[in-house]
């Protein structure tokens, strides 16, 4: 019994440190070293992205963001999930007032859980202060902000989709 146990004891630290290194092995410790010094700020006041590489603000983009019903959420999160070329079913049903019909969208960044989004928008071109309530857009007419998420024109959303590595910090404020 007790070589039993001092081979169990020889043994357990080398299974723990694979297990750690298998949960944070080298995709999750260069993105992390690959995040660090970046930084997303989402001004909702100001309808405003901005970012940051180095404590120096390198980026900036009028956004729309979640309607007054469906707000896009205030704090501090962290990128997990790069999408490219994707649609976006709503949750929906299809006689809810927040019903969308199928969104195809080029670059999506997801910063919380339950699809908060940092993406590309086709079907605007009105961006910035007041766009997250009812507003006229001059090419698709009258619109509300968006579900939650921080749209963005395509061309935005393609710079930050290449330059943001999965776990950069996304700071939403009012």
């Amino acid at each position: 019994m007790q070589t039993h146990l001092k081979r169990i004891s020889i043994f357990a630290p080398i299974i723990m440190l694979i297990a750690l290194r298998l949960t944070f092995g080298p995709s999750s410790a260069h993105s992390a070293e690959a995040a660090a010094g970046k930084l997303i700020v989402v001004s909702l006041s100001q309808g405003q992205l901005y970012a940051y590489q180095g404590g120096k603000q390198i980026f900036s983009t009028k956004v729309v963001t979640g309607r007054p019903d469906l707000t896009t959420p205030i704090g501090t999160f962290h990128v997990f999930r790069k999408l490219s070329n994707v649609t976006f079913y709503s949750p929906w049903r299809k006689d809810s007032p927040y019903w969308y019909a199928p969104s195809h969208v080029n670059h999506a960044l997801e910063f919380l859980r339950r699809g908060y989004y940092l993406h590309d928008s086709w079907w605007r071109t009105a961006y910035g202060p007041g766009t997250n309530g009812w507003h006229d857009d001059p090419v698709y007419g009258w619109e509300w902000g968006t579900h939650g998420c921080v749209a963005m024109p395509d061309s935005a959303a393609s710079w930050l989709y290449k330059w943001t590595p999965i776990g950069t910090m996304v700071q939403i404020k009012k």
